[in-house]
């Protein structure tokens, strides 16, 4: 090779590496969108906003939150997947964006290919409640009572392919124990049946159980965190109550269109490290239920692969229908 052409190619990288600095150094120059693909309100929409107020601090430009609900977060989701790939959509998902691919035979995008994980930003135990009046007082009590005697338990859930839903089914897989499904519209619905006594079990994240909880109509048997929360002293953790590999939270976390330029991933990464450090940010989500995480891109993405894995094999097993 000619001196020339070494010449040539040395000052072409020189000028992509600071061209790239330069992108990292100004992203972002214009408003973000943080699409969450579920409704206003939820714990979702409100760590969204949270984190998205304490982004546009940090950096001068805001970052909008935009609900797109619908199909169990495929609509919201499938809008960033066919987003302009400049790290000006993002989205911010959770554990049914990697429940739905197991569920449903044509998705509009495909998961790993068409998103680019960027961070997990916070995760919340899922926790085995019952009505206050039960007479389970013991998650093993319920279990036992479920194998012997197949689906004459109900529990509730916001719909067949929720998180609530899998995570119960995964229960059952590795128990043995067999109960019957009770769908409802949405979260809200399942919660106010388990307290009405309307089901006999909910399994479901901190963050959308606290009022329930602090109304008094229900019991908690088990917490699927390493070491009991402080505000559900008396709820036992999973390893505690006997079930042990049973470990699923409830996450959330942002991701970009595919192949978004990496000096932007790499700046947004970093902005979003440095807000969940935030004492203010990791207290609003505490209240909530749940607590920081800022996995890296690299962790998060094999975090995701195993998620769409571990359902993937569930949903097959169990034989789970849609419809």
């Amino acid at each position: 090779m000619s001196h020339f052409l070494i010449a040539r190619r040395a000052l072409l990288l020189a000028g992509l590496t600071a061209s790239s600095l330069a992108i990292a150094q100004s992203y972002p120059t214009k408003p973000v969108r943080l699409i969450v693909p579920f409704a206003a309100g939820g714990p979702n929409d409100v760590m969204a906003r949270v984190l998205a107020k304490r982004l546009t601090g940090d950096t001068g430009q805001p970052f909008v939150v935009d609900n797109k609900p619908g199909a169990g977060g495929i609509i919201g989701t499938d809008a960033v997947a066919k987003a302009t790939a400049d790290g000006y959509t993002l989205g911010f998902i959770s554990g049914p964006v990697t429940m739905a691919p197991a569920l449903q035979p044509k998705m509009p995008y495909d998961t790993m290919r068409d998103l680019v994980p960027v961070a997990r930003v916070a995760e919340s135990p899922m926790v085995m409640m019952v009505p206050a009046t039960s007479n389970f007082k013991t998650a093993g009590e319920l279990i036992e009572f479920a194998k012997k005697n197949p689906e004459k338990l109900t529990y509730g859930t916001g719909g067949v392919g929720s998180t609530p839903h899998l995570t119960t089914e995964l229960l059952s897989s590795i128990t043995g124990a067999k109960f019957l499904h009770v769908p409802y519209k949405g979260g809200g619905e399942s919660i106010k049946a388990v307290m009405g006594g309307e089901v006999d079990l909910l399994i479901d994240s901190v963050t959308s159980t606290g009022s329930a909880f602090a109304s008094g109509r229900i019991k908690g048997l088990g917490i699927g965190s390493a070491k009991r929360l402080p505000n559900l002293a008396s709820v036992p953790t999973f390893e505690e109550a006997g079930l042990k590999g049973f470990k699923v939270e409830h996450w959330v976390g942002i991701v970009a269109t595919a192949k978004t330029p990496q000096p932007v991933l790499d700046a947004l990464q970093a902005q979003i490290a440095k807000a969940l450090q935030s004492p203010e940010v990791a207290k609003k989500f505490e209240e909530l239920g749940a607590r920081t995480v800022s996995d890296t891109p690299a962790e998060f993405d094999k975090f995701m692969r195993e998620e769409l894995a571990k359902w993937q094999q569930l949903v097959k097993t169990a034989k789970i229908q849609t419809q």
